[in-house]
């Protein structure tokens, strides 16, 4: 009787792990499309100097970079250099009026935004702003720029990209940082923001909120810019009413003279109720660098120093959900018409993670792409699919003016490239 009923017992072992198996199966949703990504294409385009964000203008197929003092312009599809914007101090962000011809680049440096006519790449104007302008953000809603300018790090707080470490933050806010709102029709500031803490990249939704990495909060700033743009109006005109016949014509280059929201207590003051809030993100995510907008649903997705990404309900602050990603984790993309979000991890030896968002709220890592060391910022054409990089070669200075005994990396001269990326 045994020898007979062990074959029943096997077969019935068999098939109960094979169901659990098909249920595992089913449930995760893993599956890209028929093929897995690659390194497509690697176009050297040369340039020196560190790099920061970049832009993709679909309609013209062109890829923006900002490295160092100038804005490399590169056609996407043939990995040509077509021109170069040139003159700045230190370029940090891009961003392209989707309503004109023109495109902004923040100068860290001089404390500007530049102006471009994006056909003929020339200057045409440039705006002040407060210290440190780093990331650039349209508002479709408003049609407004909110140009993002960080105070320098609080003490025992690193925002290094490269290295990606913090320490713990502060127990309270000790660091205050600005936007800077401008009205890029007229090429004028309308005002600032004065906001807590060390504020990094941004991005806004299709409904008229902008959020703003804090990265010394672990948090993430959201900003009615409906808000901004009427109390500004009206901080103008009080301003303007309360000025003399006998006072000076104010300069609109002078930031004393602009109108402010001072929000910088951290949004516990009334003047700011209702139209700032700040979704704290806890141990989940240190130090949010990259952020990206799932507008449809209302999701953001933040880069965070301890190897992770955290998707956050953007109209609550709830955190949904954590992925794991890797080193050095900087820029994050979200292509829309796909469903894909891409993180560029630039640390250890460089990698692409790719996360698949199959329905609202299920996310799951499906890929990671060795790519380049430094490989931190990146830009997701949305037509295409395709996911553009950029790193360079580092090499020994074999010349260091202080002997064999100061030896150090340097960039390998010419090896500025730009990684083409897809299915």
């Amino acid at each position: 009787m045994e020898a007979r009923g062990l074959p029943r017992l096997t077969f019935l072992v068999l098939l109960g792990c094979s169901a659990v198996i098909a249920a595992q199966t089913t449930s995760v949703p893993t599956a890209l499309p028929s093929t897995p990504f690659f390194i497509q294409n690697t176009w050297f385009i040369g340039g020196v100097g560190d790099w920061d964000y970049l832009a993709i203008d679909p309609g013209a197929d062109r890829l923006y970079i900002a490295h160092a003092a100038a804005v490399q312009v590169v056609d996407i599809e043939t990995g040509a250099l077509v021109g170069e914007i040139g003159g700045f101090g230190d370029t940090r962000d891009i961003a392209l009026d989707p309503n004109d011809g023109y495109g902004f680049v923040s100068d860290g440096a001089r404390a500007e935004v530049s102006v471009f006519d994006r056909e003929t790449l020339q200057r045409v104007a440039r705006i002040p702003t407060d210290p440190n302008p780093h990331a650039l953000v349209f508002d479709r809603e408003t049609g407004l720029l909110f140009a993002v300018c960080a105070r320098p790090a609080a003490a025992g707080v690193s925002t290094s990209r490269k290295t990606g470490a913090a320490s713990a933050p502060p127990a309270k806010f000790n660091n205050e940082s600005s936007v800077t709102v401008i009205d890029p029709a007229k090429h004028s500031v309308l005002g600032r923001i004065l906001l807590p803490g060390t504020l990094g990249f941004a991005r806004a939704a299709e409904n008229g909120q902008v959020y703003i990495n804090v990265t010394d909060r672990n948090a993430i700033l959201r900003i009615d810019a409906q808000s901004v743009e009427t109390l500004l109006d009206s901080a103008a005109g009080a301003q303007e009413t309360t000025r003399t016949a006998a006072a000076p014509e104010k300069e609109s280059g002078n930031a004393a003279n602009w109108p402010t929201l001072d929000w910088a207590g951290g949004g516990q003051s009334g003047a700011a109720e209702g139209h700032f809030r700040l979704f704290s993100l806890g141990d989940a995510c240190e130090t949010p660098s990259g952020l990206a907008v799932d507008g449809a649903d209302m999701r953001l997705f933040a880069t965070c120093a301890n190897l992770t990404m955290v998707v956050v309900n953007a109209e609550t602050g709830a955190l949904v959900t954590a992925l794991p990603v890797g080193p050095g984790a900087d820029a994050v993309g979200y292509d829309s018409n796909r469903g894909h979000i891409f993180v560029a991890n630039g640390g250890g030896d460089g990698s692409l993670t790719m996360i698949r968002r199959d329905v609202t709220d299920t996310y799951a890592v499906v890929e990671t792409l060795p790519t380049r060391r430094q490989a931190r910022t990146l830009a997701v054409d949305l037509e295409s699919g395709d996911v553009f990089l950029v790193t360079d070669y580092m090499g020994m200075d074999r010349n260091p003016a202080g002997g064999i005994g100061t030896l150090k990396m340097v960039p390998v001269e010419g090896s500025f490239q730009v990684l083409e990326i897809g299915p």
